[in-house]
């Protein structure tokens, strides 16, 4: 099996996934901003999706969120379905977003990351812990998680249309 066919199946992008949620939670805390580390599985989520479409990005959203809600031990399904809402988004505009310009994991990054924390905010709303600095950190998850895309976008990258 080549790489590029790995890549296009469930294993390749499912290994990157658990890759960027081991690295984000055990190698990335001590470069955290108050308190916000780089989201590289929201990286890996999106250009996923952008590689295989929005049926497979809400897939990888959904184990990718998974994963995080474990993790945290808070609300189980939060990041979830942040995630999994952000992944189908995404790649619903593979087709209109082909072929790939510069700026298409950076819009990729921020429609996944704005989709992610509204439906985190409103989850935190909704069971009275209180959000403080929403737009604030935001930002700077999206300054830290943009770069990421573009390092891993080789990876998911394939010159060929879309099907």
């Amino acid at each position: 099996m080549t790489f590029q066919k790995a890549m296009d199946g469930g294993w390749g992008p499912a290994l990157f996934l658990l890759l960027a949620f081991l690295l984000r939670a055990t190698a990335l805390p001590p470069l955290a901003i108050d308190g916000v580390t780089p989201d590289l599985v929201l990286a890996v989520v999106v250009m996923a999706a952008l590689r295989q479409g929005a049926w497979r990005g809400a897939i990888y959203g959904l184990l990718g969120g998974l994963l995080e809600d474990i993790a945290t031990g808070r609300l189980l399904g939060m990041h979830a379905l942040g995630l999994m809402l952000a992944g189908a988004a995404v790649g619903l505009l593979r087709r209109k977003l082909y072929p790939d310009p510069w700026f298409v994991p950076l819009l990729g990054v921020f429609l996944g990351l704005l989709i992610q924390q509204i439906v985190v905010a409103a989850t935190f709303a909704l069971a009275h812990f209180g959000v403080h600095d929403f737009p604030f950190l935001a930002l700077i998850e999206y300054i830290y998680t943009a770069p990421f895309a573009y390092i891993i976008r080789p990876v998911f990258y394939r010159p060929e249309a879309p099907a």
